[in-house]
């Protein structure tokens, strides 16, 4: 038995080009403008932490709190004991089909 070829994801490059062929807009044109969404996607996150891309999905930003380490744990599977290590605090971003999305692949 043959194994079935894994496809691969669309890279940002592939993604950039595909655009400038629906668009008829250059290449560098197109990835001035994705640069330009992911930047300001990234300053909405900072500010209201939630943006919505139309179509696409939702974002949303989660404060991750830290974590102090140093505490004995049991594993429940082994049962062998264990020390928790500290985790510093980090943000989470979360994305999340919108409907239109879901709906197109239904």
């Amino acid at each position: 038995m043959a194994k079935a070829a894994k496809k691969k994801a669309m890279t940002k490059s592939g993604l950039l080009t595909h655009l400038s062929e629906v668009s008829e807009l250059k290449k560098s044109e197109v990835s001035k403008v994705y640069e330009a969404l992911v930047e300001a996607v990234s300053k909405e996150l900072k500010k209201n932490g939630i943006v919505t891309l139309p179509g696409i999905a939702r974002l949303k930003l989660k404060r991750v709190p830290a974590i102090k380490g140093g505490e004995k744990k049991v594993m429940p599977a082994t049962g062998k004991e264990y020390v928790t290590q500290p985790k510093p605090a980090h943000n989470k971003v979360k994305a999340f089909a919108v409907k239109a999305l879901k709906d197109a692949l239904a």
